[in-house]
């Protein structure tokens, strides 16, 4: 018998959960900020394994991020909601990044690659 009291509360729960809701062959899986708790690692293993399941035909992932770099990144699709209602909904490649600036009130392109510049 698994014993989640020797789980870490976020990351490895999380992945635990996971593996659960694949083990159970659905057609679609919801997820609400999925890599929440994750190391950087695991954020990607976590989300690469989505898009990889997702591919096996017939199958579709819903994920809310609140992390742009995750969602440019393994996004096939963005929807964008304002105050619950859709401001955008294009195929990640159409999508225009200045409607994040819109959504933020903020430049957010700035601010990513300013942030950027700290590692090169």
């Amino acid at each position: 018998m698994l014993r989640i009291k020797h789980l870490s509360c976020g990351g490895q729960l999380q992945r635990v959960f996971l593996a659960r809701t694949f083990a159970q062959e659905p057609q679609a899986i919801l997820l609400d900020e999925p890599t929440n708790h994750l190391d950087l690692r695991y954020q990607v293993e976590l989300v690469e394994s989505l898009k990889t399941w997702s591919e096996g035909g017939g199958r579709c992932v819903v994920r809310v991020f609140h992390d742009m770099n995750l969602a440019l990144s393994f996004a096939d699709t963005m929807l964008l909601l304002n105050r619950g209602k859709i401001q955008c909904c294009s195929k990640i490649d159409e999508f225009d990044l200045s409607l994040l600036d819109e959504l933020y009130n903020m430049d957010v392109r700035g601010h990513m690659v300013a942030s950027l510049q700290r590692w090169v």
